[in-house]
C-alpha cells in the first residue's frame, strides 16, 4: 500500500515567505500615510474650530464696543477664548500632542515668524513637520 506524503516543500515555504515579505513592506508605508492623513484631518478641524472662535469673539466684541481700534477686538490669548466660552477647551495639536499652538497678532508684520503677542489674530501648529506635499503645517 502506497501512502502520499502531505506537507510543504522547502521551495513552497520560501515562496510563501517572500510573498508575505513583499506584502508587509508595502503595507507599512501605507499604514503610516493613513495615520498621517488622520492627523492632518484632525489638525484642519482644530484650526477651523479655533479660527471660528476667534472670529466669533471679534464679532461679539466689535458689536459690544464699536469704535475701538481693530487690534482691540481680538482675544489676548487662546485661554481667553476658553474663559469667555468661545471654546470648551484648547484642543491638542495632533502632531505635538500638546496644546502648544503658535499665534499671530493682528499687528505682526506679514510673514513674521515671531509674534508680538498683543492679541490673537490667527493660530497655527507648532510642529516643524511638513505635509505629504512638503508644505509646513505651520503654513496651514
Amino acid at each position: 500500500m502506497q501512502t502520499t506524503k502531505r506537507g510543504l516543500t522547502l521551495i513552497e515555504l520560501i515562496v510563501c515567505t517572500v510573498i508575505i515579505g513583499i506584502l508587509s513592506t508595502t503595507a507599512v508605508p501605507l499604514a503610516k500615510n493613513v495615520v498621517r492623513k488622520q492627523k492632518e484631518s484632525l489638525l484642519r478641524d482644530h484650526l477651523k474650530e479655533m479660527r471660528k472662535a476667534i472670529d466669533r469673539f471679534y464679532e461679539k466684541k466689535s458689536i459690544a464696543s464699536p469704535g475701538l481700534a481693530d487690534a482691540l477686538y481680538y482675544p489676548l490669548s487662546l485661554e481667553e477664548l476658553v474663559e469667555q466660552r468661545f471654546l470648551r477647551r484648547i484642543p491638542l495639536d495632533p502632531f505635538t500632542e500638546k496644546a502648544d499652538w503658535k499665534t499671530r497678532s493682528s499687528t505682526d508684520e506679514p510673514g513674521s515668524a515671531v509674534s508680538n503677542r498683543q492679541n490673537v489674530f490667527d493660530v497655527y501648529s507648532a510642529t516643524t513637520e511638513g505635509d505629504l506635499r512638503g508644505q509646513p503645517y505651520s503654513n496651514w
